[in-house]
């Protein structure tokens, strides 16, 4: 039988003197040369500051969104304010092309008080059925069922015996 341990210690030898040809070669020896001589001209430095700079003014367009967006949600909000009082002062007695509008806002709020009015009769009702109880429960063996329901289906009355196996 084979030592296993002295298996994989091979194996990993193996793989370390493979690294260590691959690490040594001219390819790798040039590739790192090039890496640093690209490091001590700048280039790198100079990449990293246009990312950096870049990054940073993707973040600030973002933030100034976002600030854009709430600041319009004030205005609507606002917008919204200036309607309703002036709603609340011209409804009795609208102008020009407000009379629409506001006729357009009086259907709506009759429509929302119906159906209202619609959901606090069904809640009504459904409380009053709960309170009536009117619903009875039969609880029983579950054999009984299925054999009570088996013979519904053929006419028959249930068995009183279990059926032979």
């Amino acid at each position: 039988m084979a030592d296993y341990k002295d298996i994989i210690k091979g194996t990993l030898s193996n793989i370390a003197g493979k690294v260590k040809e691959v690490a040594a070669s001219d390819t790798v020896q040039n590739f790192c040369c090039k890496v640093k001589e690209a490091a001590e001209t700048g280039s790198v430095k100079e990449i990293y500051d246009k990312g950096a700079s870049r990054a940073k003014a993707y973040s600030r367009i973002a933030k100034l969104t976002l600030e854009m967006n709430g600041e319009s949600e004030e205005l609507k909000r606002v917008y919204t304010e200036i309607g309703k009082l002036y709603y609340d002062q011209a409804k009795d007695a609208p102008e020009g092309f407000f009379a629409p509008l506001f006729n357009q806002v009086q259907e709506i709020s009759a429509g929302i008080l119906a159906k209202e009015e619609e959901i606090n009769a069904l809640k009504a009702e459904f409380e009053a059925q709960a309170a009536a109880k009117d619903i009875e429960v039969e609880v029983c063996a579950f054999d009984e069922v299925v054999d009570a329901t088996e013979s519904d289906g053929t006419n028959e009355a249930p068995a009183d015996d279990k059926t032979e196996e």
